[in-house]
Formats: C-alpha cells, structure tokens, sequence
C-alpha cells in the first residue's frame, strides 16, 4: 500500500509549495521588515510545530491539580498516565494523555519564569494555549462593554490595532470609538471615529466623560 502524502516531504508532492518556502525563508534571512506583531520562530519551535501534535485536537485544559506540581511531578509518566486511565480528565475527547502533560508542562514553566514581587509560581493562573490579541480583546470588550458604549483606543494609523475601534472590525461596528493618536481635538486630545459615531461635537465631548473601556494599544507599539 502507499504511503500516498503521509510520508513523502513537500519537495517530493508539491515541488512549486516547497520553492516557496525556500524563497521565503531566505527573504527572512536577508531582510529585516520591522513589524512588532511578528516573531521570528526559532528552528526548535518550528520543529515542534510539526511535530505530531499538530493532529491532536484537545479541546479544553489539562487536570487542575497539575498547575500546582512541579517539573519533576509532571514528569513522572507512572503517575500522570496512570491518574488518567484510571480519571479521564476534563477535556473533551480522548488520546490526550501526552498533550496534557506537555500543557502543564508549560504552564508550569511559564508560572515559575514570572512569579514576582512575592507571589509564587502557585498563585499564578497561567494559560498558555495560542491566543491573538483580537479575540482577547474581543473577550474584555463582551465581558464589560454593552453595544453602543463608548471606548478609547489608539489610531490604527498611529500604532493602534484593528480592535481599538476600527470601523472595518466589531468593535468600531459595536462600539462608539474616541481614537487619540494625531489629528487630535484641541480641547480633549482626540480623534472621533466619525463614521461609527453620528452626532455633534458638543456631543462628542459630552460622551468623551462617559467612556467605559480604555486600550492603550501596545500591541503594536515598538
């Protein structure tokens, strides 16, 4: 039987693909594009990320009980793999034993890397599943904010993000938007989005004394 696509490499199926990603990957090592929302991968994190993990789909968080344990506890392959045979946990399909110990594992590391000023690794409530600033804004703004509420944010075209009130994303459509960042007002220092916000200036102001949320919109600040 063949393996069809699971074992061969790109070069071997899709040899216009794989041209591709050698250009890039060069453009990547000959040129710098400083733009602050991008990372540039390490090749161990790259490896990672085709590991064999990328199949997994694991839903949901590792037991509780292992925020709280150790490198060495969440290591122990007797202990971790029996607890789950014998209690499942809380996700929401099987076959997640190993990925639940490589979360923890993580989490772990990341609650002892930045516990500080007298907190210890114990007190932090860490989570580390892959997040982008949007649907985390997004989160804050349907937990605080209702529709029609006023909000500041930075100018897209001064550093600001999509999510700060832009009128081509939910929360420019949303919400009633005050941006700062150029063109400012004179008397309160900022720009109205005027095509979300309809209305006077002196309403402008008014409404500028009941804004309900503030981004400061460091996401995209050098």
């Amino acid at each position: 039987m063949s393996d069809y696509l699971f074992e061969k490499r790109v070069e071997d199926y899709d040899p216009n693909v794989k041209g591709l990603v050698d250009f890039e990957t060069e453009r990547q090592a000959r040129r710098l594009i400083m733009i602050p929302s991008e990372s540039i991968a390490p090749k161990a994190v790259r490896d990672l990320l085709a590991s064999p993990f990328t199949n997994i789909y694991a839903e949901g968080y590792p037991r509780p009980e292992t925020r709280y344990q150790d490198e060495d506890t969440i290591m122990d392959y007797a202990l971790q793999l029996g607890r789950y045979r014998r209690h499942s946990d809380g996700r929401y399909y099987k076959g997640v034993e190993y990925v639940d110990m490589i979360e923890a594992l993580a989490r772990r590391r990341a609650a002892e890397l930045f516990a500080a000023n007298d907190l210890i690794p114990d007190d932090l409530w860490v989570n580390v599943q892959p997040l982008s600033g949007a649907p985390a804004n997004t989160a804050v703004y349907t937990a605080l904010i209702k529709p029609g509420d006023s909000i500041l944010g930075m100018d897209l075209l001064h550093g600001g993000h999509l999510t700060h009130g832009s009128p081509v994303n939910r929360s420019g459509l949303l919400q009633c938007p005050f941006l700062y960042g150029g063109c400012q007002n004179a008397k309160t220092g900022l720009r109205r989005n005027s095509t979300d916000c309809q209305g006077s200036q002196a309403e402008s102001h008014h409404r500028w004394f009941h804004l309900l949320s503030l981004d400061p919109g460091l996401a995209e600040i050098p």
